[in-house]
């Protein structure tokens, strides 16, 4: 038996005490493994350093000795028919959608971030309770066993759950089919909430249309709506967590888009990652890097499938998604990663560099190159009278459902046999997602069949759209275009004091690293970081089969 107990006896110090008590079933040694990082974020955390006071205690309330093995794991020795009591606080300092975070209004908890697993005891079921007395209005995404007690099956579902307790909650549910959505809201409100409702719904019952069902009988939204800035969701298998800022400027409808398409695809997760899942991080291990290949179906398919689904239930129109295609469009294109690193090895490669920029053109981004090549996907099987929604329909019979892990061999061949001749599909695969080869033209042509055609526009920048050069507000250099002659003389980090343009020749005076220099780049026709916009041309049939 495995029972965890959560308290926060001082709200201002951001510490939660936790409590987890232990009844083995035989004598032996006992491994408590802290996670050192959480499902959607494949990057090590180290969680286990927001830990202080970690003791544990017999049922007579004598020390027991415990033994440090790792960064994050305990081992200790129990005898039969007695309980242990493990003892700690977790400080709960980080606010976005899967961390954890306490002040004077709430407590929020990913359980993820400060729970230990029991290494012998991999299948006990799971119980927990938490004293929160001062924040009297709850969620705990995982389902009621009794009045105060929540149930998880195993470690590895307590873990894919959440706990919000705060002093004021906004609730809204509404019923699709045999599933209660519900929508938590932390922070001020400043829509209208029959039409905030009104288009979830939308978004939700066309996923369920096309998937055929949806995984759980209860999903839960969580909102963290902030004061400032911020961005992020985490999926999970009976919810997901959002955290969005700031909260009055959702008010304005293109902020509100925003927010619309982190909701959409984290729900599309409930599916694709949540249960449609590749072997190796099946079950999950926290206790090490899970490498895996398949980053294009885990955030590439979902990016792609979470903007869509807005467009094919009517919460955007066509105008309304691409624009937001654009933007993922200008920033796949500004960079060159595709030429030394596939989609398949970027992936591998996010628990070393994976969410920073690292290096110049090491990698590609999993977000927006996968859902360039998911659309692209899209469209061929469009031609073949299918789609990738079909494809996704029967990853989610075949693995999701029955929660078998999938390899990259299994989709490439439901994609495959979706095809009459799959020679052009073969030949997709190997170039651009095994390979190496130049996307952009190949995929510029393939929008012309559902009518999008995409059109570069260069501005009155002369430094980026004639010498390749990128700057930021301070006029560091953050870029040069491979392609350019400044890439020959000058350097990221390179500071532009300032510049002057004659005879074609843009003369920089710069700083680099404490000398100052004067560098002489020739113009060139205007052909580096064009912006891309993308425009509806006569829609064909396949178009209305692309948008419905």
């Amino acid at each position: 038996m495995l029972h965890y107990h959560f308290e926060c006896k001082i709200p201002t110090s951001q510490f939660i005490q936790i409590t987890l008590d232990i009844r083995p079933s035989n004598s032996g040694e006992l491994t408590l493994q802290f996670p050192a990082w959480r499902a959607g974020r494949y990057q090590i955390a180290n969680y286990a350093e927001n830990i202080r006071g970690f003791h544990i205690v017999d049922d007579h309330g004598n020390a027991v000795t415990t033994r440090k093995i790792s960064k994050d794991a305990w081992v200790f020795r129990t005898e039969n028919k007695s309980s242990y009591s493990v003892q700690y606080e977790y400080f709960a300092g980080k606010m976005d959608a899967g961390s954890a975070w306490v002040d004077d209004e709430q407590v929020y908890i990913n359980f993820i971030n400060c729970c230990p697993e029991v290494k012998e005891m991999p299948r006990s079921q799971v119980t927990l309770s938490y004293s929160l007395s001062n924040w009297p209005e709850s969620i705990c995404t995982l389902p009621r066993a009794e009045q105060d007690i929540y149930r998880a099956r195993d470690y590895q579902d307590l873990v894919d759950s959440t706990l919000l307790a705060a002093k004021k909650l906004t609730k809204w549910n509404y019923r699709l089919d045999d599933t209660n959505f519900n929508s938590w809201i932390h922070g001020k409100i400043h829509f209208e909430k029959e039409l905030f409702i009104s288009r979830f719904k939308k978004f939700a019952e066309t996923l369920i249309r096309d998937f055929g069902e949806f995984p759980e009988k209860e999903y839960h939204f969580i909102f963290q709506l902030l004061p400032y800035k911020h961005y992020h969701g985490v999926e999970h298998r009976r919810g997901t967590v959002i955290t969005f800022g700031p909260a009055e400027s959702l008010n304005q409808p293109e902020v509100m888009e925003e927010l619309l398409g982190v909701s959409c695809h984290e729900l599309y997760h409930a599916w694709n990652v949540c249960r449609i899942r590749p072997q190796e991080l099946l079950p999950y291990d926290f206790s090490k890097e899970n490498y895996t290949q398949a980053g294009l179906i885990l955030e590439g398919i979902t990016t792609y499938m979470g903007d869509l689904y807005l467009l094919k239930s009517g919460v955007y129109d066509l105008t309304t998604y691409l624009k937001h295609a654009e933007k993922t469009l200008s920033r796949e294109t500004a960079h060159f990663g595709w030429k030394n690193y596939t989609i398949l090895e970027s992936s591998f490669d996010l628990w070393l560099d994976g969410y920073t920029p690292g290096i110049p053109d090491r990698k590609v981004n999993i977000y927006t190159r996968g859902a360039l090549l998911a659309w692209s996907m899209d469209i061929l099987l469009l031609k073949q009278g299918s789609s990738l929604a079909v494809v996704m329909k029967k990853m989610w019979q075949q693995f999701g459902k029955p929660l078998l892990g999938y390899s990259l061999d299994d989709f490439e061949s439901i994609v495959t046999h979706e095809f009459a001749d799959p020679s052009e599909i073969k030949s997709f695969f190997l170039n651009f997602i095994h390979g190496y080869e130049d996307l952009f033209p190949y995929f510029t042509l393939l929008l012309t069949n559902i009518g999008i055609e995409i059109s570069d526009v260069y501005g009155n920048d002369i430094l980026l759209h004639q010498c390749g050069i990128r700057t930021s507000p301070e006029r560091i250099i953050t870029q040069v275009h491979p392609d350019s002659k400044a890439f020959h003389v000058l350097m990221r980090n390179d500071r532009i004091v300032n510049y002057s343009i004659q005879d074609e020749i843009a003369q920089l005076a710069i700083q680099r690293h404490g000398r100052e220099m004067i560098i002489r780049v020739p113009l060139e026709k205007p052909q580096f970081f064009p912006s891309k916009y993308l425009s509806a041309q006569s829609p064909s049939q396949l178009t209305l089969s692309w948008m419905n």
